[in-house]
């Protein structure tokens, strides 16, 4: 059975309540009571990597990070 993320509409409160899938049942606030509630998207965690994303991805070869040059070696 997921935990379902709930925020309720009255007080604003966030909740976390253990459901079983598919299940219609509205959702009580135990803040205030109400179930006036709504389910929230889930959270996703990304994980990069390595030494980056872009860097070893989408860079083009053709362009070639260049270090500036200080005024000492001019």
């Amino acid at each position: 059975m997921p935990f379902y993320r709930y925020r309720c509409k009255q007080c604003g409160s966030i909740f976390k309540l253990l459901q079983e899938n598919g299940n219609g049942s509205p959702a009580v606030c135990p803040n205030c009571g109400s179930q006036a509630t709504r389910r929230l998207l889930p959270r996703i965690g990304v994980i990069y990597k390595g030494s980056g994303y872009y860097t070893t991805d989408y860079r083009s070869k053709s362009k070639e990070k260049t270090t500036p040059t200080s005024k000492a070696e001019e």
